[in-house]
């Protein structure tokens, strides 16, 4: 995607965001930031490393739980503006321990609202989930309107904290953002976990391993590359006011099959795949509507096949956290 060139004399407020997580997308969040000139803490359970660490570099780091406290209110202080990027469990780890899900997802975040509400409730985006929390619906690509009636228990629990920061806003009379993210995927993600269909189907292109898919490959998915997502997010915190739910996304459905088709063609190498028992909290397909984020911002993803090209060259450069544990949003 075309970036905008920064304008220190463009530049709207806030001056200084605080940044809660330094995951796989949080950290783009914090670079697309930076290089928008703005001041950024960030909050992070670990100090970041490798991918993570390099993004969010030129940031102050204030390494604690985002749920304590005195972590919290001392970040706070002096922010302008919150993103809450915080990390939960994947899907299909919630689908496993859904009381674990909340507690990591809900803890934290009525932490944050309950210290903004009684302090200077700040304008707050939220990173919620554009691929779970709509479930099985019939009208595509999505809008943010359509109802919302998730299957699973990751997106049952994005959509309660999504209701908190709504709250939030209507009893303090300040602005707050849901962002509904899709399927993001690219440089940083940590496919281990189980998160990631492009990552996950590349690496498995580059080990010669076989890689296990749920389902038949027809289960469609709105895959956004994370840099997009990181400008995307970067641009709509300059402006606090307007639409509290933004989808960002493509706006385009691309099959796993497809997208397994695509990893071959632009590794040039193959993959084997076995297919096991599709799973009950895995919608057919995903697709959001982006005209809103389009109307407020010149927004213009990459497609996914660039996507795909860009990921491999970065798998390739040792720069895909195939193995490693730093989190995630």
């Amino acid at each position: 995607m075309q970036k905008t060139q920064f304008n220190a004399a463009n530049r709207k407020e806030p001056d200084s965001v605080l940044v809660l997580g330094a995951g796989f997308v949080g950290s783009h969040i914090v670079r697309a930031l930076l290089d928008r000139g703005h001041r950024v803490t960030v909050v992070s359970r670990s100090r970041p490393r490798d991918v993570a660490q390099e993004l969010t570099r030129g940031a102050d780091l204030v390494v604690g739980d985002a749920g304590v406290t005195t972590t919290l209110s001392e970040a706070i202080a002096g922010a302008e503006h919150v993103v809450c990027a915080l990390g939960s469990l994947m899907p299909g780890e919630a689908e496993q321990e859904p009381q674990l899900d909340l507690s990591l997802t809900l803890q934290p975040l009525l932490e944050l609202l309950q210290q903004l509400g009684d302090g200077p409730r700040l304008p707050l985006t939220f990173l919620s989930s554009g691929g779970t929390v709509y479930g099985r619906c019939d009208s595509f690509p999505t809008p943010e309107s359509a109802p919302t009636s998730p299957v699973s228990a990751y997106g049952i629990t994005k959509l309660t904290a999504e209701k908190f920061v709504l709250r939030y806003a209507a009893l303090h009379s300040t602005s707050a953002r849901v962002l509904r993210i899709s399927n993001a995927y690219g440089t940083g993600q940590v496919t281990a976990r189980g998160q990631g269909v492009i990552g996950a189907a590349l690496e498995h292109c580059q080990s010669g391993e076989p890689l296990v898919v749920f389902g038949d490959g027809s289960v469609s998915r709105d895959f956004v590359h994370v840099e997009d997502v990181g400008w995307a997010a970067s641009r709509l915190v300059e402006i606090p006011e307007g639409p509290a739910i933004v989808n960002v996304g493509t706006g385009v459905a691309t099959s796993i099959a497809a997208i397994h088709d695509m990893a071959q063609e632009e590794s040039g190498r193959p993959l084997d795949v076995i297919h096991k028992d599709g799973r009950a909290f895995d919608v057919p397909r995903v697709e959001l509507d982006i005209a809103v984020l389009r109307s407020l911002v010149d927004y213009e993803p990459r497609p996914v096949r660039a996507g795909i090209r860009q990921t491999w060259d970065a798998l390739v450069a040792g720069r895909l956290d195939a193995d490693r544990s730093t989190g995630g949003t």
